[in-house]
């Protein structure tokens, strides 16, 4: 079993990038690797409670909701947060110091920036 790694980093207004990396990361599953979905910079809107379709965007509620099911760690880091006054998260979505997430980027076999 390998430690998988998936870091989203990116606004998810205007794109699929993030939507993919929560799909990509569902499919990592299949093999039974430990699968963990880090958020950083602008990319912890995406783990907040967004409305898509504001915006004629895909909801990822499926991919949360999967992931979740699915046990895998869904961490989001906790400066990003502080600097972009996000106060509230996805369920199942964590608050992760940097120093927890530099910890579990490097116990990981791969790491997939998104």
């Amino acid at each position: 079993m390998k430690k998988i790694t998936v870091i989203v980093r990116n606004l998810p207004l205007n794109t699929r990038r993030n939507s993919e990396a929560l799909r990509m990361s569902v499919g990592l599953t299949l093999r039974n690797d430990k699968v963990t979905v880090i958020f950083m910079d602008d990319g912890v809107y995406s783990a907040t409670t967004l409305e898509p379709g504001k915006v004629n965007s895909k909801s990822s509620d499926k991919e949360f909701e999967a992931l979740s099911m699915l046990g895998c760690s869904l961490l989001a880091d906790k400066p990003s947060l502080d600097n972009r006054s996000v106060k509230s998260l996805r369920e199942n979505v964590v608050a992760a110091t940097r120093e927890e997430l530099v910890d579990r980027i490097t116990e990981s076999d791969i790491v997939i920036p998104f």
